[in-house]
This record gives structure tokens, sequence and C-alpha cells, in this order.
């Protein structure tokens, strides 16, 4: 059995000794924690990297947390924030909620807050792609030109995905106008093939759509 992926932490802290407990706490979970001690270091990394969850310091040396949190918000990155600082502020916090921070959590923390935090927000984020996977594939009320949202068009959604992968010919057959067209049309738009022509014509003698 494949082991599980470890998830990708990203730490801005400008305290090496700070990152280095930090680190410590986290040493136990299936996490792999890459450390930066400037928002400059941060904001490269982020440019090609997108972690699974950030740990920011609201105080760095070239700039605030918050301003990293900003440009977080900017390029609508994926990953939750957890926000930590020494200068425990309720304005602080809500500012940094605000912009989108999962939480906020005050120096001196003990790992276990730490440890929970993280995976409270891990989850929270694997809840979020659950959310969206089901609103992407589950709970669609249209589909390639097809209207409806009941269970009985999700079914014909999912058939038409899973038939878009074959490679053998597809006959869609039914009464007239119930849409058979639209549904050979979603099957082509749907498939490998979606550059190549789609041709609605077929021989006379036969009553269906062909792919």
């Amino acid at each position: 059995m494949a082991s599980e992926r470890k998830k990708q932490i990203l730490l801005v802290e400008d305290t090496a000794m700070l990152a280095k407990s930090y680190i410590q706490y986290l040493r136990n979970d299936p996490y792999t924690v890459t450390h930066v001690a400037t928002g400059k270091e941060a904001l490269a990394h982020l440019s090609s990297n997108t972690p699974d969850c950030i740990l920011l310091d609201l105080e760095l040396p070239d700039m605030t947390g918050l301003e990293i949190m900003e440009k977080i918000g900017r390029d609508g990155l994926p990953c939750p924030v957890i926000m930590i600082t020494a200068h425990g502020s309720i304005n602080v916090a809500v500012e940094a909620m605000r912009l989108g921070a999962f939480d906020f959590i005050i120096k001196p923390f003990t790992a276990d807050r730490l440890i929970v935090t993280m995976r409270n927000a891990l989850d929270r984020l694997a809840l979020e792609v659950i959310v969206e996977t089901y609103r992407e594939k589950i709970d669609r009320d249209n589909f390639h030109g097809l209207i409806g949202n009941s269970l009985n068009m999700q079914a014909v959604y999912r058939m038409i995905e899973s038939a878009a992968d074959s490679k053998a010919t597809i006959f869609v057959k039914g009464e007239s106008g119930t849409g058979k067209e639209l549904c050979a049309r979603a099957i082509h738009d749907e498939s490998p093939r979606r550059n190549g022509p789609f041709t609605t014509k077929v021989p006379e003698e036969m009553d269906l759509s062909l792919l």
C-alpha cells in the first residue's frame, strides 16, 4: 500500500530558534516543512509552489504578514494560512481573518496548540476539495448544453463522461426531441476527440445520432 503523501508546509518565521522549535513540534506528523525567514523569500517560494498550509509570522524583517496575506488573496492560492505573532491584538486578528487567514495563534504557544490548529486547517482544506468536487461532478445543473439537476440527469452526465473515454462507436437513440444530438455533442465535447469535427448527419435508414 502506498504511503500517504506528506503535506507541504511553508513556515515563514524570521527567528531561527523559534522556527526550529515549530519544526520539532510537527516532526511526528506527515509534513514536509520548508522554512524561509523573510517575506521576499516567502513570495519567491509561493511564485512557483503552492503549499498545503502556510505558517506565517506577522512581523518579518522586510514586510508584514498581512502584506503577504494580501498577495495570497490576490493570487487566489488555495491554501489555508495560520498567522503566528507575539503581538496579540484583536484588531490584527480581525484584519488577518478578513484577509482570509484560517486561524491566529499568539506566541508563545504549545506544540499541541500548533498541531491541532494545523490539522484543523488541513481538514478544512480537504473538505473544501470534496465540496468543490461535489459541485463540479455531482451537483451540476448543466453539462455541455444539457440542462437539469435531478438525480436522473446527474446519472446521464456521469454516463456521458464514462462513454466519452471509450474508443468504441457510441449510438445514442430515443424518441424525436429527446435530445439525442445534444447528448452526442456532449460526448464529443467531453472526449479526447473534442478538437476534431462533430458531424450530425447520419444515414437516412438509421434513427439515431452517431459519434
